[in-house]
């Protein structure tokens, strides 16, 4: 999985766009979808974006923006149930941090747990790290830690819980440059159809832009 942050053509819209106009009345707004259509994997390009064929032209799914969303989601649900996967290291990992980040540490080491941290003390502003979260597993879970130290100590605690999500999912979500399988991307469309909110990531930005048939008549000069 991989993260893209390139500009969208001039072709692409919303996946939620207004319709085109009619050729006897002027177009009527439309609802938003609240779900993707059922979309074919054409491929990949950038290995940034899947493209995918659906009922009304292209759509172009962001794979890091749609997987931060899947993994939002999902880490959501489960801590909510209590079901948050955990991953044990095989040896404890020492881990140095700032004041203010001990500050930080001292007071929200429970918080941190809730999130499949097991940190205990080992010293002057030195830590060992015994457990970290199942989605961080091979990424640089340290970096992942500090910017949740750096997060803390202002706001609420729903306020930090949110920025925490938002800041595991991303962490952990696929990232630019990463060429995916057939099969990883259709899992990555499935599993986006299943979530709440499929429009945007936690960041607000598109997860899906469409290029429409009227579009592609329109610019490829097709119609009459």
């Amino acid at each position: 999985y991989a993260l893209g942050r390139r500009a969208a053509s001039s072709l692409a819209v919303p996946l939620w766009p207004t319709p085109p106009p009619s050729k006897t009345a002027a177009a009527t707004p439309q609802e938003p979808l609240v779900s993707l259509p059922a979309l074919r994997v054409i491929g990949q390009t950038a290995a940034s974006y899947i493209v995918a064929e659906g009922p009304d032209g292209v759509y172009l799914i962001d794979q890091h923006a749609a997987h931060e969303r899947i993994l939002f989601e999902q880490i959501s649900q489960q801590r909510a149930e209590r079901k948050l996967e955990v991953q044990g290291l095989l040896k404890p990992a020492s881990l140095e941090v700032t004041p203010a980040q001990d500050e930080i540490l001292k007071t929200d080491h429970a918080r941190l747990a809730e999130f499949g941290f097991t940190i205990e003390p080992f010293g002057e502003r030195n830590y060992l790290v015994r457990a970290i979260p199942a989605l961080l597993v091979g990424e640089n879970w340290c970096e992942t830690l500090w910017e949740l130290l750096d997060s803390g100590g202002s706001g609420s605690a729903a306020d930090w819980t949110e920025r925490a999500t938002i800041i595991l999912a991303c962490h952990g979500a696929v990232r630019a440059g990463k060429a995916l399988s057939d099969d990883e991307m259709r899992q990555l469309i499935r599993d986006l159809e299943s979530t709440e909110l499929a429009r945007t990531c936690p960041h607000g930005r598109p997860t899906v832009l469409h290029i429409s048939s009227w579009q592609l008549e329109r610019e490829f000069r097709r119609l009459p």
